[in-house]
């Protein structure tokens, strides 16, 4: 199964150590910074080929260093970039992590590369190659939220591909998202947001209520990212709770959403059910936060099923 990757591209700097008073200072020694890869979708691909999937990223990128390093980044990994287009009139998504004598990470960010890619970018041609198309980043993305992703996926549903998204809340928009997500919902066939994102869009934080608000939404599967008490996972008849997987060590939650989705699509490339699917989504997002940065953790799809079989004769 081919899969197309849409949404946020972002080049990520980690700058450390910063002390509280850094602005009261003239100069303060650092260790060398660390680039490196961000950004839901960018995340997602990268996750993916690292699982041995055949993926192509879409997205945007500015004509700058941080561009090129992005590109460089997912041939590296073996993600195709037929799909990410460079644009000379932006800057390439950035965020710098400031991160403090106790090892807690404060963000600064410019990111409006994220509005200013569309669905028009994306051709017919790509979508047809793929089997399955994720949106990683509904809600977070104005011009893809305002028309771009429902269009997208009418598109895909047009030629037969199966539509995936996940949440990245932009909290400096204001938007009527009533009126917003329901075109896009009606085209998706699997939607697997954090509970924090479930809960802003059904208005409630409890799991039976936000099940029924989604039940008539034309959403055909549903699953809530719970964090470190695993998932929720429902195709509106029959409903599970899977749990993380036990004796797990946690080193860095970077990625670890993004970590999940992987998983979970590449599940799904591998014909499994959206239940089981899941259950492997689960492994993968565990695994992932064992190690340092977004993907440092996923191991190869052969790794990762060994390590599937083993755990669950636990």
């Amino acid at each position: 199964m081919k899969i197309l990757c849409v949404g946020m591209m972002v080049c990520d700097t980690v700058i450390s150590p910063v002390p509280d008073d850094v602005l009261s200072r003239d100069s303060v020694m650092i260790e060398p910074p660390i680039l490196s890869c961000g950004g839901d979708a960018l995340n997602t691909a990268i996750g993916l080929a690292k699982l041995s999937c055949d993926v192509t990223m879409a997205g945007k990128v500015g004509a700058d260093s941080n561009g090129a390093f992005l590109v460089e980044q997912c041939s590296h990994y073996g993600v195709h970039t037929e799909g990410i287009i460079k644009d000379d009139n932006c800057s390439t998504a950035c965020s710098y992590a400031l991160v403090d004598a106790e090892g807690e990470r404060h963000f600064l960010s410019e990111v409006s590369a994220f509005h200013q890619f569309g669905a028009d970018e994306i051709s017919d041609e790509l979508i047809q190659k793929a089997d399955l198309v994720y949106v990683g980043s509904v809600m977070a993305m104005n011009r893809m939220d305002n028309g771009g992703i429902s269009d997208l996926f009418k598109r895909a549903h047009r030629y037969k591909k199966l539509t995936v998204m996940d949440a990245a809340m932009n909290d400096s928009e204001v938007c009527d998202w009533d009126k917003v997500l329901p075109p896009i919902f009606r085209e998706t066939d699997i939607f697997f947001p954090s509970m924090i994102e479930a809960s802003f869009i059904a208005g409630t934080d409890q799991i039976d209520q936000i099940r029924e608000k989604f039940s008539d939404s034309g959403i055909r599967y549903l699953g809530i990212k719970l964090g470190g008490k695993g998932c929720y996972v429902t195709d509106f008849k029959e409903e599970q709770y899977i749990p993380c997987f036990k004796d797990m060590p946690v080193v860095d939650t970077s990625g670890a959403g993004d970590s999940f989705m992987a998983g979970l699509i590449c599940a799904l490339s591998h014909g499994k059910t959206f239940f089981e699917a899941a259950r492997f989504g689960s492994l993968i997002g565990s695994l992932n936060v064992g190690k340092k940065g977004a993907t440092g953790g996923i191991p190869s799809y052969e790794e990762a099923i060994d390590i599937f079989k083993r755990k669950a004769n636990v």
